[in-house]
């Protein structure tokens, strides 16, 4: 029986079942359902992606669960790999000005050639979103201008 993995460069991998065994009785144990488990590379960064799902589920949550899914796959982990437990739709792309109003007070991550970062959506005004960023510790609202956005979506604080 051939093993699941994923291929990574330099000939590292990442064993996706034997991660899937791992983390199955935490699961059970906070009631949630594997959708999925893959690597991929998002704004420059490694992720070990891990999608589950259940009703209700919030931020504070899934901060628990992916801290006992860190502990119990560190081992597993490459060094260059950050985890990234989410549901389906906690993450979610913004694509129009209306999408982001409805989810106002929501934790984002905004792309653009001036942008990289995360922080809560606090307003929309026009074209302009108001976003509080952490900038060394301390909290600030910056104007983004939506058009200036290669990518909007809502993220999960962890």
């Amino acid at each position: 029986m051939a093993k699941s993995a994923h291929f990574i460069k330099r000939g590292i991998y990442m064993n996706l079942e034997l991660i899937k065994e791992r983390i199955l009785p935490i699961l059970v144990k906070y009631e949630l359902e594997l959708i999925s488990i893959k690597t991929k590379r998002e704004f420059g960064f490694n992720i070990l992606e891990i999608i589950v799902d259940k009703e209700n589920v919030d931020v504070e949550y899934l901060s628990i669960v992916n801290m006992k899914i860190n502990d119990e796959i560190d081992d597993l982990l490459s060094d260059n790999y950050y985890l990234e437990v989410g549901t389906p739709g906690a993450e979610r792309e913004l694509k129009t000005i209306e999408e982001a109003k409805k989810n106002l007070n929501k934790y984002v991550c905004f792309v653009g050639d001036k942008y990289n970062s995360e922080g809560y959506l606090e307003d929309v005004k026009g074209d302009i979103l108001y976003i509080k960023v952490n900038l060394k510790g301390r909290f600030k609202v910056i104007e983004v201008p939506f058009s200036e956005l290669s990518k909007l979506k809502t993220t999960v604080k962890v």
